[in-house]
């Protein structure tokens, strides 16, 4: 998971909300006067001594600033440090707003907080730096009055800072479009709860009330018309420690952070990425040297005391990748220390958090904020959810013991979830070294490797830990290797090479390029392959064209393992009744051990498709050996044999027919609460059994509209244009093969004994049809128009020949007579034409 590119990415908003003028005024007594003596307005107050003294008088509290510090970077950031049990961000999360550079800047007797545009590169050269003073904008978060001075320094209230600094209201907002339903700030139950002022960063604890009126959507707190939530705001001397930012490479899978160079026009392109990575220290060689500032990660005290050992494992597998490289001991991890002084929240301290939810938003998430200026982490951690814990042993207890025939046990769960987890965290802490996901990471390996228990403990089951790959499970009496990953793949090693690698006479990014784009130049052996989430998220609208890049997939023959993987979770689906509920125990846990099988019998179901039309990608560049051409059609075979496999497993009935044995018990507990009326307490089902044809369907008809998305089918029918005729996939093969595999049983006149999945699939693809003749998408192309306009006359014709059968059934008669109004319906209608898709802006 994931960063969207991780991740899963969280997007961070862009605009800040001003804190209440209220605030400011109780703020400022002297703010109709001159500034008062410093020492004068600080008798009787708290001063907390640190980067910026943090001054506490009369229950206020106010920021000291040297005039040196005047104009200077700073680094602030906004998280916060407590959740809403999975209705938004969750503690330590630093995705709701960026990290940003700060200046405090006087005018007259007042300071403007700024937050200036860093976005630019101009290298000194004076003529960019006042050009791009003039030309970008800044944003600027306050304006407030200096209460207090002397000659060195000057006292302003930190009020801003009650205001919605970080926009959390965005948050609230995408949990409740609804304005009715929605959050706003309360400023009067809105407070500074704690203040600490450290030699390097300050924090300030922001206690704030968001108030609804009518809520709708958050049900795990008490009173959900007002609901608390703390935010914690760092102020960080930004760092000035020699780190020197280094080039992003596309064929290596680093997160970036994206400049635009200024400084000169001898490049084609302004854009600069340097990759996101921890600066461990300085080196003057190759030689191996302990890191001069290593990451030292603290596990909190919630984390279970029996997962601490296996996460503090997979975070020190790091040091295996680290130490290849010549960095010694570069991650450390100490326990959270007993100390009510000791603060979590401090940006100083790297935290492995255990979150506790309602409602889980995710399995695990990396926590990464770097320097806006250069991609230098400042701050990483790792957020797991203890869902973790429940879902390795559901995984094992519902899927791997009833698929190897093993005797359920509750050690055999537990040593699985202590492996589970460490895949987990040593998935996430990649993100934390600045890795990117890896969805292309599964293709490496052979069905023969994964079987191999010697194999995959030494190299994984994926080349690299930031895959997401499934279980690897293979059914008895196959032989099985490791189920997860537990190690690091040689993709990884490669990668931190990359990121962390020693590189010579490196005193600018320029000097680096050669050797990176050296050690970037083996993509096409495919235990170094990377493409990410900008290559796996797009299946749905057609961005997404190369099948090789999905999640939760495994063997360099995907759909080959799918077809293993379907028939040995439809013989565990068709075993539940043999196994659960246990005698006196009550069928909650029959529905649920069918369910987790369900939903990756169903994945796979769906995963041929995104073969139809697909074309494989290189992120080569040109005269790397071995190297394809950058794009690259799936051949007209493969895609064929694809859609066979998607016919059977996903448009035909036998695939879904269950043993009533099974399907007749998965039922759910009824329950009644006078106190509490939430989805985490009671959620039941419209219906009381498992709704089969309706999960089918919906998978059904997702797979239609990707398989017709407007983007696949101009990409389609631009095939024999961009490839040559012949070589791939038409339009007319893709409605061809739809309507054989779709409505192939309609003349025999056997509705009723196709049973009640395909007798949906048909209804739901007539209509389908019919939506694309007279409602088309915008985007999609006139042949698809054209074919579908065909496909519904010949539908018309056919269903009138099967219904001259006298010895129909009332069912089949009724689903033919009722497939032919689609088809007559739609063509009778008038067509409405697709509205064109937008120009692309253009680039001048």
């Amino acid at each position: 998971m994931f960063l969207n590119r991780f991740g899963a990415a969280p997007c961070a908003a862009l605009l800040l909300a001003l804190a209440p003028i209220g605030a400011f005024a109780q703020a400022t007594p002297h703010a109709a006067g001159s500034p008062a003596p410093l020492a004068t307005f600080e008798k009787g107050a708290e001063v907390h001594n640190g980067l910026l003294p943090i001054v506490e008088k009369n229950g206020k509290f106010y920021l000291e600033i040297a005039t040196s510090q005047l104009g200077k970077d700073f680094i602030a950031t906004a998280v916060p440090a407590s959740g809403l049990g999975g209705f938004g961000p969750a503690p330590g999360e630093p995705y709701v707003a960026p990290a940003r550079i700060l200046h405090f800047d006087r005018v007259n007797d007042t300071v403007v907080l700024r937050y200036p545009n860093a976005f630019a590169l101009t290298s000194g050269n004076a003529a960019a730096a006042a050009g791009v003073k003039s030309s970008l904008p800044a944003s600027v978060i306050a304006v407030v009055p200096v209460v207090a001075q002397d000659a060195n320094d000057v006292l302003i209230p930190a009020a801003p800072f009650l205001g919605d600094v970080a926009d959390l209201a965005a948050s609230f907002r995408s949990l409740s479009p609804n304005p009715l339903h929605g959050y706003a700030l309360d400023p009067h139950r809105t407070y500074f709860s704690q203040a600490k002022a450290f030699p390097k960063n300050d924090v300030l604890r922001v206690d704030q009330t968001w108030q609804s009126i009518d809520p709708a959507t958050i049900d795990n707190a008490p009173d959900a018309r007002a609901v608390e939530v703390t935010m914690t705001y760092n102020i960080i001397a930004a760092p000035e420690d020699g780190y020197q930012p280094r080039p992003y490479d596309p064929r290596v899978g680093f997160f970036s952070q994206p400049l635009i160079d200024f400084a000169t026009d001898n490049e084609l392109r302004r854009d600069v990425h340097y990759i996101t990575r921890w600066n461990f220290g300085a080196r003057t060689s190759a030689a191996p040297v302990r890191a001069q500032n290593p990451i030292v990660f603290y596990l909190s005290n919630d984390i279970p005391v029996e997962y601490r050992q296996t996460v503090k494992d997979a975070l020190l597998t790091w040091n295996n990748a680290l130490a290849k490289v010549g960095i010694l001991d570069a991650i450390q991890v100490k326990q959270q220390p007993n100390d009510p002084n000791w603060d979590p929240d401090d940006i100083t301290h790297n935290m492995i958090r255990w979150i506790d939810t309602s409602r889980p938003q995710y399995g695990a998430e990396a926590l990464i904020i770097d320097d806006p200026r250069s991609g230098e982490e400042l701050n990483v951690g790792v957020n797991f959810d203890a869902i973790e814990g429940i879902g390795g042993r559901l995984t094992y207890k519902y899927e791997i013991a009833p698929a190897r025939r093993l005797p359920d046990s509750k050690a055999a769960e537990a040593a699985f979830t202590k492996d589970f987890i460490r895949s987990v965290i040593l998935h996430e802490s990649g993100h934390d070294l600045g890795l990117q996901h890896n969805f292309i990471g599964s293709e490496a390996y052979t069905q023969a490797d994964l079987e191999s228990k010697k194999f995959t403990d030494t190299y994984g089951v994926a080349s690299s830990v930031m895959e997401y790959a499934p279980i690897n499970l293979w059914p008895a009496p196959m032989k099985q290797g490791a189920y997860v990953q537990t190690v690091l793949g040689p993709y990884d090693y490669y990668a931190v090479n990359y990121g962390y690698g020693y590189i010579p006479a490196s005193a600018t990014p320029a000097q680096m390029q050669a050797t990176l784009s050296h050690w970037a130049s083996r993509w096409n052996d495919p235990k170094y392959r990377f493409a990410s989430d900008e290559d796996a998220d797009g299946f749905a609208s057609g961005h997404s064209v190369d099948p090789r890049v999905v999640t939760d997939d495994l063997t360099n023959k995907p759909l080959a393992w799918c077809g293993t993987q379907m028939t040995m979770l439809h013989g565990v689906l068709d075993a539940v009744n043999a196994r659960f509920p246990e005698q006196g125990q009550a069928y909650d846990e029959a529905r649920a051990a069918f369910l987790l099988p369900l939903r990756w019998y169903l994945h796979c179901a769906t995963m041929p498709a995104h073969t139809i039309g697909g074309e494989y990608l290189s992120r080569a560049v040109k005269g790397e050996p071995g190297s394809a051409a950058p794009i690259t059609p799936v051949s007209l075979a493969d895609q064929r044999a694809a859609w066979n496999d998607l016919s059977a497993w996903l448009f035909s009935d036998a695939p879904w027919r269950f043993k009533p044995a099974v399907l007749d018990m998965l039922t759910y507990s009824e329950m009644s609460s006078l106190s509490v009326d939430a989805s985490w307490a009671y959620q039941p089902s419209p219906t009381h059994g498992v709704p089969v044809a309706q999960d089918v369907a919906d998978a059904q008809l997702a797979t239609l509209h990707e398989l017709f998305s407007p983007l696949r089918l101009r990409r389609i029918d631009d095939a024999a244009l961009t490839f040559g005729p012949g070589r791939t996939i038409t339009l007319a093969d893709l409605f061809d093969w739809s309507q054989s595999s779709i409505f192939g049983s309609i003349a025999n006149g056997k509705a009723a004994s196709d049973g009640v999945v395909r007798r949906n699939l048909q209804a739901l693809y007539a209509k389908f049809l019919g939506d694309m003749l007279t409602a088309p998408a915008p985007g999609t192309p006139s042949d698809a128009q054209g074919l579908a306009r065909v496909k519904l006359e010949d539908l018309r014709h056919e269903t009138a020949l099967a219904l001259r059968n006298a010895h129909l059934d009332e069912l089949t008669r009724a689903h033919l007579e009722e497939l032919g109004a689609i088809a007559d319906q739609a063509l009778s209608a008038r067509p409405v034409v697709a509205a064109p898709m937008p120009a692309p802006a253009s680039r001048g």
